[in-house]
């Protein structure tokens, strides 16, 4: 059979800059676990063009939240022209009724132990409904088939994605993956792993694991597994991991250069009902400084509309950055992804506004923030992104990166800059559409194609 593998693009401006963003893993491993009599293409409709005019027997999508009503709409298109469509990912598996309104069939979790026979019921024409494996053995998820993904720039991408572990200990509101991937953290083999990055002979390598810290005696046979590889790293951790004197300089001496860290609010409130492993912001300021004097780039992850966020937030998280010299951030609104706590927890309360998931996208307010007004907290989101990659707030924030990657933080932050231009239409747009949805039902806003209903539009 010819299988088409597709991860569909997002309808709106993503905040991050082309050039970094990371390919997905999740279509080179169903690619691995496909047999080898099966013709397979894989395409990320971020960066590459569907091949749309061609026969394909299987087509596998995987979907997040914000991508999911395109995937619906590639769904219906692939069926319509003869394809069996088999949707999978996140958000299918937190509404696997959904999604199967538009695909012959819905993986539930992860796709190891059940995508040879998805296969092999789709070549008899046997498909099953659902297909459900939560939790599998990643000792059997075999190594993913690699490729040179091309940027926007037509050069290789900037780093490879590896996958070490799935699964998340902590039990944050906001986030589903303890629930589909479960709260006890599952590692492949360390020699996977290794021969993995040994195979894609890249010199840059990005763990995609939500805490590549999680299990600290599997983090440091790991880092000291990848030391004999002298590749540079980079990864995902709580600071928790900075902290611990003996892990974080071990991670230093393998080859660790940039740490993705989930700070999520600067008020003291906020961090004291999320439970955050760091209870004060001083300890984040001392996990700042000792990444800094390492030389490792510490990236923040912000989340503002909290319950505890008041308009006054924003100033006073910009006031910590520069004052910390934080050399980048993700920003995000506060996002109620259906299958979390805080989805029921809002739906419960009628503070949900719309299931338009188009605009799940961490950029606009789904939802009614407890001491703002929708349209507030979006326009004081986009003043603290156009405050904080402003010129001044660069140069002022610069000094202290001389030591650390001057060049790529000038970069990522000019970058940066210009994302949040581009991301001012989609923010006023959105703002203008919410306020005509005043008074529509909540669960009748939803906007999808009809399962059956063809499209031409790509």
């Amino acid at each position: 059979m010819r299988v088409l593998l597709v991860s569909p693009k997002s309808s709106f401006p993503d905040a991050t800059p082309r050039w970094l963003r990371i390919p997905q893993l999740v279509l080179p491993i169903l690619a691995a676990l496909t047999p080898a009599e099966h013709e397979v293409l894989m395409v990320e409709e971020e960066f590459e063009c569907l091949p749309v005019d061609e026969s394909w027997d299987v087509v596998g999508i995987t979907a997040m939240t914000a991508t999911a009503p395109r995937a619906y709409e590639l769904a219906s298109l692939f069926k319509h022209n003869g394809a069996k469509v088999i949707l999978g990912g996140i958000h299918p598996s937190v509404l696997p009724d959904e999604a199967a309104l538009f695909g012959d069939a819905v993986v539930v979790g992860e796709a190891e132990g059940v995508w040879k026979q998805v296969l092999y019921d789709a070549r008899r024409n046997q498909l099953k409904r659902f297909y459900h494996n939560l939790q599998p053995d990643l000792s059997e998820s075999p190594l993913p088939v690699r490729r040179r993904t091309r940027s926007i720039l037509g050069l290789p991408s900037f780093v490879i994605p590896i996958m070490a572990s799935r699964g998340c200990p902590y039990d944050c509101e906001f986030c589903c993956v303890h629930s589909v991937y479960g709260r006890r953290q599952r590692h492949l083999p360390i020699e996977h792993i290794i021969e993995d990055i040994r195979r894609t002979g890249a010199r840059r390598v990005m763990f995609l694991d939500d805490n590549i810290g999680g299990v600290r005696s599997f983090t440091m046979q790991l880092i000291n597994a990848l030391k004999p590889l002298k590749v540079s790293w980079y990864g995902q951790a709580a600071v928790r991991f900075i902290l611990d004197d003996e892990l974080f300089d071990a991670a230093v001496r393998s080859g660790l250069e940039a740490l993705f860290v989930g700070v999520e609010s600067v008020e003291p409130e906020a961090l004291k009902r999320m439970r955050k492993s760091v209870p004060s912001t001083h300890l984040y300021e001392k996990a700042i400084e000792r990444c800094r004097s390492a030389g490792v780039i510490f990236h923040a992850s912000l989340i503002f509309g909290l319950d505890e966020d008041t308009p006054c937030v924003f100033e006073r998280t910009l006031e910590f950055l520069v004052r910390n010299s934080v050399p980048s951030i993700s920003a995000c609104i506060l996002t109620p992804y259906p299958g979390t706590p805080l989805f029921e927890r809002l739906m419960r309360e009628g503070r949900i506004l719309h299931t338009n998931w188009s605009y799940y996208d961490h950029t606009t307010v789904c939802y009614q923030p407890k001491n703002m007004d929708p349209e507030e907290l979006g326009e004081k989101y986009l003043d603290f992104r156009n405050r904080f990659f402003s010129y001044s707030s660069i140069i002022q924030r610069g000094y202290a990166q001389l030591r650390v990657a001057p060049v790529v933080y000038l970069a990522a932050n000019i970058a940066y800059r210009k994302t949040t231009k581009l991301m001012e239409e989609h923010i006023h747009n959105y703002s203008k559409w919410l306020r005509r949805q005043r008074g529509v039902p909540t669960l009748d806003r939803i906007k999808v194609p009809a399962a059956d209903q063809p499209y031409a539009r790509v």
